[in-house]
C-alpha cells in the first residue's frame, strides 16, 4: 500500500483493475481512482479483502475506511461508510442503511460529474 496520500493510483488499484473489473468499465475505474485522489489527498488508498468470501477492493481510509470501491457486471460501485450524512442535492445516493450509502458509476462523464466530487470532499471530510 502506498504510504503517502495524494497518489493517483497504487500499483494494487492497477492490478485491482486488470484483475477485477470488467473491461467496460476499466477507463471509470482509473479515472474516479484519480478523481478521489485529488478531491481528498488526505485519505490513504489501500485494499480490503481478499478471503474467501470477498474479493480484495481498493478503499481510502482516514483512521478507517470512508470510500470503498467495488466492481459488477453492471457497473462499479463506490461506497461512502457515513453517507447517510451527506448532503446529496442531485439525489445520487441508493440504499436505505441508517448509515452507509452508495453510488453506481458506468462511465468516465459519471466519474467526473462535480456532485460526485462534492460527495467524495464529503466523505474524506467525516
Amino acid at each position: 500500500m502506498v504510504a503517502s496520500t495524494g497518489e493517483t493510483m497504487t500499483s494494487e488499484h492497477e492490478a485491482f483493475i486488470a484483475a477485477r473489473v470488467p473491461e467496460a468499465f476499466r477507463e471509470a475505474a482509473a479515472r474516479i481512482i484519480a478523481v478521489i485522489a485529488a478531491e481528498a489527498p488526505g485519505l490513504v488508498p489501500g485494499m480490503r479483502g481478499g478471503t474467501e468470501k470477498y474479493i480484495p477492493v481498493p478503499v481510502w481510509r482516514g483512521g478507517r475506511d470512508l470510500i470503498v470501491l467495488s466492481p459488477s457486471k453492471k457497473g462499479l460501485t463506490l461506497s461512502f461508510a457515513n453517507g447517510a450524512a451527506l448532503d446529496d442535492p442531485e439525489g445520487l445516493l441508493g440504499g436505505a442503511g441508517k448509515v452507509s450509502r452508495t453510488l453506481v458509476l458506468k462511465s468516465v462523464a459519471d466519474a467526473e460529474r462535480p456532485a460526485v466530487a462534492a460527495l467524495i470532499r464529503q466523505a474524506a471530510g467525516m
